[in-house]
C-alpha cells in the first residue's frame, strides 16, 4: 500500500478570521437529522496544497480586538473535564457507570444541541444559553447568555467553563467566552467575529477550538486573557482538536485529511490523507492516535510521524469521536457501535438504527446515546439498561432523541435530550 503520509513544516500564521451569516449546524447532515448543514468541500489551493493563509476577514487577530471586554482572569486554567473527558478526547470517565437508569433528577430546560460538561458539583449544560445545574438535585445555579448558537460542550476549570459559539451573523458575538462559574459571569470574549461549532480543547494554558461552516481554521487563545497564539488553516469544519505532548491533532471536516501541528506554534508536524472526510475529533491514547472518517474506515497512526499502523473498515460513515482505552476502541457510526481491539479487529458491534455520539467509557462499561436512547454496555457489547428520550413539541416542531453524547461522573450518568430534558441516571 503506498503510503499517504506527507512530512511538511509549513508554519501558522495569525490570519484574519471569517464573518459568516445564518448557517445550518455543523452535525447534522446525516438524513436522520432535523435539521441540515452545507458540508460543500471547496478543496485546496489551486496549486493542491495546503497554506497557512486562510480565510480573509476584518484582520483583528484577538490582541487588538475591539469586540473583546475587559478581561477578567480565571485563577484556574487547568481542564477538571471537557469533551471526552481529557485533552486527548480519549472519552473515558473518571468512575464507574451505574446498574441501573433509574431516574435521580430532570430539569427542563430550552432545546439542547450542544451537551453537557459535568465537574465541581454542576451540570454545565449549552441549552440556547449557558445554564449551570447541581449536580445532586438539577435545580438551577445560573444562566447567561454566550452566543446565538452553542453546539459543543464547554470545557472546565475549577472556576471557569469556556464555550464556543456560531450563528448569528456579522452583528453577533460568537468565537470562545470564558465564563466565571461562581456567577455566569463573562471573564473575556475572543475571536467574536469567528464562528466556532466544534467543542473547546484546553490543554497547557491554551485553548484550542476547530472551525465551522465557511471557517477553516484551527486557532490557539491564551486561556488566561483570550489573546490569540496562532491559527493554521485546516478544512471547512475542522475538528474539536486531541492536544497531548506537546502536539495537536485535528481532522481537515470537508478535507480528507489529518493533521498533527506544534502545540505552541501551530507549525505542521505531519499530515495523513483518508479516504473519506474527517468529522470528528482524533482520540489519543499512548502513541496512537485513532480517527474516523466517514467513508467508514478507522485509522490507527504514530503520534509521532502519522505512520498508519492498521486501518479497519466499520462499514458506516463514522461523523463522531471514538472511545478508547488501551485494550479497546468504541466507534461510534450513523447505524451502529462498533467495538475494535486494539490491532483493528472487531470484537462486538451493537445496532442503533440512527447515529451514534461519541461514546463513553466508565469502568467496565460503555455508555452511548443516538438519536432515540441512552444505552450501557457491559464490555461484551452486552445490554446493561437502556433509557429512552421522551419527545417534546414546541408550537409544531417536535424534538426528539437527543444530538449530545452522555456525561459520566462519581457512578451517575448525565444525558440532554433534544427537547432540553437533562437527566441525572443511576439508583
Amino acid at each position: 500500500m503506498p503510503s499517504r503520509r506527507t512530512i511538511l513544516s509549513t508554519t501558522a500564521t495569525t490570519l484574519p478570521p471569517v464573518l459568516m451569516g445564518c448557517l445550518g449546524r455543523r452535525g447534522d447532515l446525516s438524513s436522520d437529522d432535523s435539521t441540515s448543514g452545507d458540508g460543500t468541500d471547496d478543496g485546496p489551493d489551486d496549486d493542491g496544497k495546503r497554506t497557512g493563509d486562510d480565510t480573509g476577514g476584518d484582520g483583528n487577530t484577538g490582541e487588538d480586538d475591539p469586540t473583546k471586554p475587559d478581561v477578567n482572569p480565571p485563577e484556574d486554567t487547568t481542564a477538571t473535564t471537557q469533551f471526552q473527558y481529557t485533552a486527548g478526547n480519549a472519552g473515558v470517565a473518571d468512575g464507574p457507570a451505574p446498574d441501573d437508569d433509574a431516574v435521580q433528577w430532570q430539569t427542563r430546560l430550552s432545546p439542547i444541541e450542544g451537551g453537557l460538561s459535568v465537574a465541581d458539583g454542576q451540570v454545565l449544560v449549552t441549552a440556547g444559553n449557558l445554564v449551570a445545574l447541581d449536580a445532586d438535585d438539577g435545580s438551577k445555579r445560573w444562566e447567561t447568555d454566550v452566543g446565538h448558537s452553542l453546539e459543543a460542550p464547554p470545557a472546565v476549570t475549577s472556576d471557569t467553563a469556556y464555550v464556543t459559539a456560531w450563528n448569528g451573523g456579522p452583528d453577533t458575538d460568537r468565537g470562545v467566552a470564558a465564563v466565571d462559574l461562581a456567577d455566569g459571569s463573562l471573564r473575556w470574549r475572543a475571536i467574536a467575529d469567528v464562528d466556532v461549532s466544534t467543542a473547546p480543547t484546553l490543554a497547557d494554558g491554551i485553548v484550542y477550538v476547530g472551525g465551522s461552516l465557511n471557517s477553516e481554521a484551527v486557532i490557539a487563545l491564551d486561556a488566561t486573557d483570550g489573546t490569540e497564539r496562532w491559527r493554521f488553516r485546516a478544512g471547512e469544519y475542522a475538528t474539536t482538536p486531541a492536544v497531548a505532548d506537546g502536539t495537536v491533532f485535528v481532522g481537515g471536516g470537508s478535507e480528507h485529511v489529518v493533521y498533527a501541528l506544534e502545540a505552541a506554534t501551530g507549525e505542521e508536524r505531519w499530515q495523513v490523507e483518508t479516504d473519506g472526510r474527517v468529522w470528528g475529533a482524533p482520540t489519543v491514547v499512548d502513541d496512537v492516535v485513532s480517527v474516523g472518517s466517514r467513508d467508514g474506515t478507522v485509522y490507527a497512526l504514530g503520534v509521532e510521524d502519522g505512520q498508519e499502523r492498521w486501518t479497519a473498515s466499520v462499514g458506516d460513515d463514522v461523523p463522531e469521536s471514538i472511545a478508547a482505552t488501551g485494550e479497546r476502541l468504541y466507534v461510534p457510526t450513523t447505524e451502529a457501535l462498533v467495538a475494535l481491539d486494539t490491532a483493528g479487529t472487531e470484537v462486538w458491534s451493537t445496532e442503533s438504527g440512527s447515529r451514534v455520539n461519541a461514546p463513553s467509557v466508565a469502568g467496565d462499561a460503555v455508555v452511548v446515546t443516538d438519536r432515540s436512547a441512552a444505552s450501557c454496555l457491559d464490555e461484551d457489547g452486552e445490554s446493561r439498561w437502556t433509557y429512552a428520550f421522551e419527545d417534546r413539541q414546541i408550537d409544531d416542531m417536535v424534538f426528539g432523541g437527543t444530538r449530545s453524547p452522555p456525561g459520566v461522573s462519581d457512578g451517575t450518568v448525565y444525558v440532554a435530550s433534544h427537547g432540553g430534558d437533562v437527566t441525572a441516571l443511576g439508583g
